[in-house]
C-alpha cells in the first residue's frame, strides 16, 4: 500500500474499487479535458531509466520489481484508453504486452471492474511507434487481447490525435522511452509525469553512458519545460511523484 504525503490533485474522482483505492492510498483524480496525455517512467537516484546491460535493459531493472511501482504502472494502465509505446522500447522488452494486468495480475478482477465503471474498452489501445514501421509482428504484443496500432514515426500531436481516434478515448498513457519522451515535451504535449524514484545508483561511464528520463532534445534555462509538484507518495524507501506540466 501506498502512503499519501501530499495530494494537490484536482479534477474527476475515477471510479476506483476499494481494493484499488486502499492501495493507491486514497482517490486518483484526472483533469477531464480530451485527450489528456501522462506519462509514467521510473528513475534511479540519479535519473538513469535503464542500466543498458545485456539482460538488464528493462524498467524493471531500475525499480527492482517493487510491487507498489508495478501496482501504480498497472494502474495508470487501467484508466488509459491508449498507451504509446516507442520502438527502443520494444526492442528492450520484446515480450512484453501493455495491459494492467501483465504487471499485477492479482489485481486483474479490479482492472477489469475500473474500467467498467469508467465506460472503456476492455484493454487500452497499444499504440507502437516506429519510425519504419519494420515491427516483427509474431511478438506477444500482437497475440493479446489488447488492440494494436503502429505508426510511422509522426509528429506527438498526430501520435496523440491517433492513439485519442483508436483508443476510443482521450486519457493517453506514454510508456514510450525517453527519446519520445523528449519529443512530446518539445512539443509541448505532455499534461502529466508520473515519476517513480527507486533509492538506487546507476551511474555513468564512457563505455556505458546510460540513459537519462529525457533524451534526443536539450532545453535552454528559459525553454525547459516547468513541473507543478501534484502528489507524492511513498512505499518502504521508492517515491511516486507526480507532476502537472505546463503547456
Amino acid at each position: 500500500m501506498l502512503s499519501t504525503l501530499l495530494d494537490r490533485s484536482e479534477g474527476e474522482e475515477l471510479p476506483l474499487p476499494l481494493a484499488l483505492a486502499e492501495r493507491y492510498g486514497g482517490p486518483l483524480r484526472m483533469p477531464a479535458r480530451s485527450p489528456h496525455v501522462f506519462a509514467n517512467f521510473v528513475t534511479t537516484l540519479d535519473g538513469v531509466v535503464s542500466y543498458d546491460e545485456p539482460g538488464a535493459e528493462q524498467a524493471k531493472h531500475v525499480s527492482a520489481g517493487h510491487p507498489a511501482d508495478r501496482f501504480v504502472l498497472a494502474l495508470l494502465r487501467a484508466v488509459a484508453d491508449a498507451v504509446i509505446v516507442g520502438a527502443g522500447t520494444l526492442r528492450k522488452e520484446p515480450r512484453t504486452v501493455w495491459t494492467p494486468a501483465s504487471v499485477a495480475p492479482d489485481l486483474a478482477p479490479a482492472f477489469a471492474e475500473l474500467r467498467e465503471r469508467m465506460g472503456l474498452r476492455p484493454q487500452p489501445t497499444t499504440v507502437l511507434v516506429s519510425a519504419s514501421g519494420k515491427i516483427d509482428r509474431s511478438l506477444p504484443v500482437f497475440k493479446g487481447d489488447a488492440p494494436v496500432v503502429v505508426t510511422e514515426g509522426g509528429a506527438p500531436a498526430e501520435i496523440v490525435a491517433l492513439a485519442e481516434r483508436e483508443g476510443g478515448g482521450g486519457r493517453i498513457l506514454t510508456e514510450g522511452g525517453p527519446t519520445l519522451l523528449g519529443r512530446f515535451l518539445e512539443a509541448g504535449a505532455v499534461d502529466e509525469l508520473f515519476l517513480t524514484i527507486a533509492p538506487r545508483l546507476a551511474g555513468r561511464s564512457d563505455e556505458r553512458r546510460r540513459m537519462a528520463l529525457v533524451e534526443g532534445v536539450d532545453f535552454r534555462p528559459d525553454t525547459s519545460p516547468q513541473g507543478r509538484l501534484v502528489s507524492v507518495k511513498a512505499a518502504d524507501d521508492y517515491l511516486f511523484t507526480r507532476f502537472a506540466m505546463a503547456r
